[in-house]
């Protein structure tokens, strides 16, 4: 059943776990309200419905499945194959990989509007990374032959090139963090990337805040210390929550080399 809940979002009581295998049309879960659903998902404007018409996204939206995931829930496995994809519509997901010496890294945060496993999904290849959701996220699923259903080829290739062009200037920017900046620019920067004006709080702790940035967990509390006295974020228990992104774009630690104006972080200047 979906409904409204009491925060505004979408009210989902489904089983915790995500089994791709129920995105078939004897246990799909059908939409209550498919109007409140398709005007979220415009809301959110994902890149791989991008360009979809209104008919198209109706069609697709009403044989899809939303599932409210209670607890902390992998959903994708690293070296498994992927079954569906899906589209975060509330809340948070993680994506670690694991390399051969078991070494586990937090590699992205994945927040509403963006799709996880369409590139197993349409590969066939098993998958790069692991997801895990955070609790009470919030799930779009769908298999391959749905989304071929409702969205043109033409159009859904144009989008998957643009996630993964994203991807890429993502990944190249984070490179050029890791390489270039100081540990407490790189925590400013990771810290930007991943909030927003309308989503000002990160689920995240400071030692996987640490990792992102690559340093230790002390030079993050310090960083954050510093943060909090100036009044630019606030720390709950696994969150860190932006109250004044301007000053985060500005802030300076210390005899910080790079000047808070440097080409990276300029561009989060038009969303402060």
């Amino acid at each position: 059943m979906v409904g409204k809940s009491p925060k505004g979002g979408f009210a989902v009581h489904l089983s915790d776990r995500p089994d791709c295998a129920q995105t078939g049309s004897a246990v799909r879960q059908r939409i209550a309200n498919p109007a409140e659903l398709l005007s979220a998902v415009k809301a959110l404007k994902p890149d791989i419905l991008r360009g979809a018409s209104d008919a198209q996204l109706s069609g697709f939206l009403s044989h899809a499945s939303v599932r409210r995931i209670r607890r902390r829930k992998e959903i994708l496995r690293q070296g498994e194959p992927a079954d569906c994809g899906f589209i975060v519509l509330e809340g948070q997901v993680d994506v670690t990989f694991t390399d051969p010496d078991g070494n586990r890294v937090l590699a992205h945060l994945a927040r509403p509007g963006e799709v996880l496993g369409e590139a197993e999904l349409f590969s066939g290849l098993t998958c790069a990374a692991s997801c895990a959701c955070q609790p009470g996220a919030l799930l779009l699923l769908f298999d391959a032959p749905l989304i071929l259903r409702h969205i043109p080829a033409e159009l859904l290739l144009r989008n998957l090139a643009r996630i993964f062009h994203n991807r890429m200037i993502r990944d190249n920017s984070m490179h050029s963090v890791a390489m270039f900046y100081d540990a407490a620019e790189r925590v400013r920067v990771h810290l930007l990337s991943m909030s927003s004006t309308d989503a000002p709080e990160v689920q995240i702790s400071q030692n996987e805040l640490a990792g992102f940035a690559g340093c230790s967990r002390q030079t993050v509390n310090r960083t954050l210390s510093q943060m909090r006295a100036e009044g630019i974020v606030e720390m709950g228990r696994g969150t860190i929550r932006v109250l004044d992104r301007q000053r985060l774009v500005e802030f300076r630690h210390g005899d910080s080399p790079l000047p808070s104006g440097s080409p990276f972080v300029a561009r989060f200047r038009g969303s402060a």
